[in-house]
């Protein structure tokens, strides 16, 4: 087979080229072996100390060693306790001491310019040796940014069919010895630092993360910040899937957003399993849609909006990585958090994952006056409340008063308010929506809702601002982010002990006029009236249990 139709002509080399016009420079594998000090080295470390002393003009050569070791020598129990010790470091820098003339301080060092890409160094390279205990591995392209790898991506010939798939994740495996049958058969050192694992065969594409298994690759859709139509016009055809995912993850600028703002590394509470997680392609666009709006936008109305994802695309995760890029942002100088939520189970749920995830020091409002409390304090705080202590501080026992009601008092007037509502179609109605935005009158709104905005629906258009992003529930299925959903027709018979309605009414009003029981029909006899009557509820209620214990249930189904 020729190179034009095997993976190198087919896959590998439309990879290269791509990212080499996205401004990475190719090396050759023999070139950087002869910086290595041997091929158990995975970090660059020459270009690296280059790339810190180019950050860090300060740094002594002491402490350039120092930091160089960090990230090249990672001491970890793990694979997954490495990669995020390094990530730590690559993320926030390492404090290091040293004397620049007003004593001896601890100073921050950087190994990444995440705010100017070009400002690093962009490396791409074919056929990268590693060795591991008893085998190298060869994965075909890395991408080294400042002489670190942060991503792997495998390439097989899509002539080989399905196939492709599977042998390239298997390879993947065997490089991080992900399988016990793979013991010492790969270097997972190289992994220390990896950010994203990248299988293609040039026609398909999918990508993951450190220590994630197959079912796990997923394909990322879109090039934002570029539209389909809008590359498709620049490259004079339509985007294979390849170049799909490199435009929308790889670019310099994408990668390293992905890098800094949207990996988390979870903690099961209950076997202590650490699970890395980095973004779908409907997750980071969002998020960036929504950042670019807040900063776009001149009034609070303006700057929020409402994101539209479908249940089980992960919205959890899209507020988490917002919130942790709108503390980023130094434009929002120090900003307060609020994630509201409308039950408790939603706030016990948020809260758990916040925490899981490491993001620093989420505070829960206990009641109506800690959140006050917490609101009225200093800016900086990230605070997870319900809607209903927004409501007044009598609760329940002031529900019936409808005359002379206090209005809600203002709790802060600043504008580096961010508010994150969980289900927002639901809980930002009527008074607790008004009371929101008495108490934060120029704080942002972000909505998340998992069902479509109706058309009628103004109040949460009205409080959160238009559409950010939508992500249907055609598109979760088409991902295979969550299966099909097959609707059956289960409607019980309407009827009322075996006689029609219009008989019944005939008799109950025949003494009335014809205006008189046509009123009657308009205001009481309608679909929903019919619809919430309690024996219609009862059937209703004991034809769903029926239909799951004799169909769904024997299945091993769940409702």
């Amino acid at each position: 087979m020729t190179p034009r139709w095997n993976e190198e002509g087919l896959s590998e080399a439309p990879a290269v080229e791509l990212l080499r016009s996205f401004g990475y420079d190719e090396v050759d594998a023999e070139t950087l072996e002869a910086e290595r000090h041997g091929l158990r080295e995975t970090v660059l470390t020459a270009r690296l100390s280059s790339a810190l002393k180019k950050l860090n003009p300060w740094l002594s050569d002491d402490n350039v060693h120092k930091a160089v070791r960090a990230i090249s020598n990672v001491q970890s129990a793990t694979l997954i306790e490495a990669n995020e010790d390094a990530h730590t470091a690559l993320t926030y820098g390492i404090a290091l001491e040293q004397d620049l003339g007003d004593g001896r301080k601890s100073h921050q060092v950087r190994f990444i310019d995440f705010d100017k890409p070009a400002n690093n160094e962009l490396l791409v390279v074919r056929q990268y040796r590693v060795k591991g205990a008893k085998k190298h591995i060869i994965p075909d392209v890395t991408i080294f940014v400042n002489g670190i790898p942060l991503v792997v991506i495998e390439c097989k010939s899509p002539t080989i069919g399905d196939k492709w798939k599977h042998e390239a994740i298997d390879q993947a495996d065997r490089y991080q010895e992900l399988s016990s049958k793979y013991r010492d058969l790969g270097a997972p050192r190289l992994f220390h630092t990896v950010q994203l694992i990248v299988v293609t065969c040039g026609q398909a594409a999918l990508y993951a993360t450190v220590g994630t298994s197959e079912r796990f690759f997923l394909s990322w859709k879109e090039p934002y910040p570029e539209t389909i139509e809008a590359l498709a016009k620049q490259i004079v055809r339509k985007p294979n899937p390849q170049e799909l995912m490199f435009y929308g993850l790889l670019t310099p600028t994408n990668l390293l957003d992905v890098v800094r703002n949207f990996v988390v590394f979870e903690r099961d509470v209950h076997t202590g399993r650490i699970i890395r997680k980095v973004p779908r392609y409907q997750q980071f666009m969002a998020v960036n849609k929504a950042i670019a709006r807040a900063q776009r936008g001149k009034q609070p109305t303006e700057r929020g909006g409402v994101v539209w994802h479908t249940q089980g695309s992960g919205k959890s995760l899209t507020m988490l990585w917002l919130a942790l890029k709108l503390r980023r942002d130094r434009a929002n100088e120090n900003p307060t958090l609020v994630l509201v939520t409308d039950r408790k189970n939603l706030d016990d749920q948020i809260t758990k994952t916040f925490v899981a995830c490491g993001f620093p020091n989420p505070e829960r409002a206990e009641s109506i006056k800690d959140l006050r409390r917490l609101l009225s304090g200093p800016s900086g705080r990230t605070i997870m409340t319900t809607v209903q202590k927004f409501q007044e501080a009598g609760g329940a026992a002031d529900k019936g008063r409808r005359f002379n009601k206090p209005k809600h008092p203002l709790l802060s007037d600043a504008s580096n308010i961010f508010v994150l509502a969980d289900e927002a179609h639901r809980t930002q109605y009527g008074s607790l929506a008004a009371n929101l935005r008495t108490a934060l009158p120029n704080a942002v709104f972000f909505g998340f809702t998992g069902t479509p905005i109706d058309k009628k629906d103004r109040n949460t258009l009205e409080t959160f601002g238009g559409y950010i992003d939508t992500y249907t529930i055609e598109q979760a299925v088409a991902d295979g982010a969550t299966v099909p959903i097959f609707y059956e027709s289960r409607l019980p018979e309407l009827r009322i002990i075996g006689q029609s309605l219009d008989k019944v009414f005939d008799r109950v009003f025949a003494s009335r006029t014809d205006e008189e029981r046509e009123a009657i029909k308009k205001k009481y006899a309608t679909e929903q009236a019919v619809a919430e009557a309690p024996r219609r509820i009862e059937a209703t209620c004991l034809d769903l249990i029926e239909h799951f214990t004799q169909y769904i249930r024997p299945n091993g189904f769940k409702a």
